[in-house]
């Protein structure tokens, strides 16, 4: 299997290459192709580790970086995130395959899935910063590759965000290097480290890791980089979600260990508040990427949510509640990235197919565009949590891990379970309102205008087509998938959870047996026989009492049904107004006076010569978020104003440069004995 691991990151190394030096739209169609082929070895790969039935695949890099023995491994915990990399990187691929959406952007993403891989395999902290920061390069390229000014500015948010991150985790490794004079990923595990130390590293970590998944005040960089990246750029954005939870797993469970208590309430704080306002403020969105943007930071709380139980669980040294929190989050995790992906991957095609990037112009889609209709209907129910899919699994186990909460000794904690547990039921009201504006606005009701002629942009949607099978089955499978999980979680856990949480055939508990029940399984054969059955009653008894069916009524005007349809600002609009203060949602009339009577100067043509003009009032909306306005726009003010001060100084004379690098210099060697 270690020789397969290589195949796989030899093919997504060839792809970056490929993509390089054949500058033509078959260069990268065939670098795509190549980029999923090594996805696809990646998946094989993945579970092969994650099953833990072949060993363990390694790719000996010896001491190629020049800091310590490294190598990339595939443990349990890096194979589960390899299978999920492997999936939606392969379809983002094949995507790319079918549309190319020219070199730069292919390369980007070829490269960008390249680091990713790398990032989940290294056993060396270096190493896993390298690809961190080339991670980081590909996010801010791809977000600001877009040509308008919102695009570049979108992008240099994105990066902002992500440099902070950057500095975040060279601090906290540093930090673990100060205590063990060595990179290795396992002696770091192995690390004595006080109570203060753990939990500057955690707060460390948390900001450097959610720059990338969109933890609140740190969730900026989502819905303006997918914004603002053009084409399938927001698609290969979504696969570096796994980088940032794998490395939230990776660091704060398995190499921090047991931290304090006060670590795992906190997050359970941050985690509900990122939920809630992540599908807050989505239900205000009209752009179509940015809603998904901040559709990602609602799920990251959930994921959060239930990844706060486990570190509280670890804490109290039980291996059942972490266990429990920690089944909860990676099931999460696997089913917002895959329907994400898929959503992003759709949006595409409807902007290929449309020209546009917002909801308002849209509707009546899914006769024109029935693949990428029934595509995006899968991921919106994935991500609003219907039963039987995916979402509505790993959510069930989020709710059943933040019931464990009377196992937990402290007061504080109980309490801040019982408040996430309902902030976790608002926010899962709130996704299914937003998810149904979003989906229907988009293909239900009529066309309106050139919408007309709207087709699908290609016959063989291979990508799009089998991630949306992959979903389709998810939730169905789920205790296979809890069973791969569990294999992989055991050496974090201490057992293999699958014993304990799959309870009789197909029946599932939350790893304390008899506490709950769901059958994911049953539940995707019963609701499809009820629905035919419904439908078979419905359509198959007697003719003479089938629906008439008649034109829409808008009130005798005879107006175009088409112009006259709900629209996505009326259906967001109460919400709006019920949150007006916390959205900060402001309205405005402008009136504007146009000249409409065709003749020169203004004159009318009429006999009396009189000026006549019509005048339009247009209704401005706008929402700000809380997060732009106390803590974006200061950070940013106060950051241009040290520049303008700055400026000036870097006009000056060589030796004021000289004597810059001297003083960075002293500083980085009065470092030295701090580190040591």
């Amino acid at each position: 299997m270690s020789a397969l691991y290589a195949i796989a990151m030899g093919a997504l190394a060839l792809a970056v290459a490929l993509a390089w030096v054949w500058p033509s739209r078959r260069g990268s169609r065939v670098a795509s192709a190549c980029s999923a082929a090594g996805c696809v070895l990646l998946v094989v790969v993945g579970l092969a580790a994650a099953l833990g039935g072949a060993g363990e695949p390694v790719v000996n890099l010896g001491r190629l970086i020049g800091f310590g023995h490294s190598a990339l491994r595939a443990d349990g915990l890096a194979g589960i995130f390899l299978v999920l990399t492997g999936l939606t990187g392969g379809a983002v691929s094949l995507a790319y395959a079918e549309l190319p959406a020219g070199r730069w952007l292919t390369l980007l993403s070829c490269t960008l899935l390249l680091f990713v891989a790398v990032a989940i395999g290294s056993d060396n902290g270096f190493l896993f910063f390298l690809a961190w920061e080339a991670i980081t390069v590909c996010v801010y390229l791809i977000a600001s590759a877009g040509s308008k000014r919102a695009d570049l500015l979108g992008g240099y948010l994105t990066g902002g965000l992500a440099k902070i991150g950057g500095a975040a985790l060279l601090a906290a490794f540093a930090l673990l290097y100060a205590h063990t004079h060595s990179f290795s990923l396992e002696v770091w595990r192995h690390a004595h480290l006080g109570a203060g130390t753990r939990d500057v590293i955690f707060a460390l970590f948390l900001l450097a890791f959610g720059t990338k998944v969109g933890v609140l005040p740190l969730q900026g960089g989502l819905p303006a980089g997918y914004g603002a990246a053009p084409r399938l750029g927001a698609a290969s954005l979504s696969v570096a979600l796994c980088a940032g939870f794998y490395g939230l797993w990776r660091f704060e469970f398995a190499v921090l260990g047991p931290l304090p208590i006060a670590c795992g309430d906190a997050l359970l704080i941050i985690a509900a508040a990122t939920a809630v306002t992540g599908i807050t403020y989505a239900l205000t969105q009209d752009d179509l990427r940015a809603f998904l943007g901040y559709s990602t930071v609602e799920n990251a709380g959930i994921a959060l949510t239930g990844f706060a139980v486990a570190l509280i669980g670890r804490t109290l040294h039980n291996p059942e509640l972490a266990a429990a929190g920690l089944l909860a989050c990676t099931l999460h995790v696997c089913a917002h990235n895959l329907a994400k992906t898929l959503a992003l991957i759709g949006i595409d095609r409807v902007g290929s197919a449309t020209g546009e990037r917002t909801l308002d112009p849209l509707g009546g889609l899914s006769r024109r565009l029935p693949f990428t209709a029934g595509a995006l209907a899968l991921a919106t129910l994935t991500l609003a949590a219907i039963p039987p899919l995916g979402g509505f699994v790993s959510e069930w186990f989020t709710f059943q891990a933040l019931l464990q909460a009377f196992r937990m000794p402290s007061l504080l904690s109980q309490l801040l379970c019982a408040l996430a547990g309902a902030t976790l039921a608002l926010t899962a009201g709130l996704g299914l309102l937003a998810f149904a504006k979003y989906f229907s606005f988009i293909f239900l009701g009529r066309a309106r205008g050139a919408l007309e002629a709207a087709r699908e942009p290609s016959r063989w949607p291979l990508g799009a087509g089998a991630l949306a099978v992959v979903i389709l089955f998810l939730g169905a499978v789920a205790p296979w998938e809890i069973h791969a999980i569990g294999s992989g979680l055991r050496p974090l856990v201490g057992f293999n959870l699958a014993s304990t949480t799959i309870n009789g055939p197909l029946v599932l508990t939350p790893v304390f047996a008899g506490f709950a029940v769901l059958d994911p399984t049953w539940l995707a054969i019963v609701l499809p026989a009820y629905a035919l059955l419904a439908a078979a009653v419905a359509y198959g008894g007697d003719r003479r009492r089938r629906v008439r069916r008649a034109p829409v009524w808008v009130t005798g005007s005879g107006a175009d049904l088409a112009a006259v349809q709900y629209r996505p600002s009326a259906y967001s609009n109460p919400m709006r107004v019920i949150l007006r203060g916390p959205l900060r949602h402001r309205r405005a009339v402008t009136r504007a006076a146009n000249d409409d009577t065709g003749s020169a100067g203004g004159q009318s043509a009429g006999p009396a010569g009189a000026r006549a003009a019509t005048t339009a009032y247009v209704l401005s909306t706008e929402v700000t978020l809380a997060v732009d306005r106390f803590v974006y726009r200061p950070a940013a003010a106060l950051a241009l104003r040290i520049a303008s001060r700055v400026r000036a100084l870097q006009s000056g004379r060589l030796s004021a440069y000289l004597l810059y690098m001297l003083i960075t210099l002293m500083l980085a060697l009065s470092l030295v004995p701090i580190l040591r």
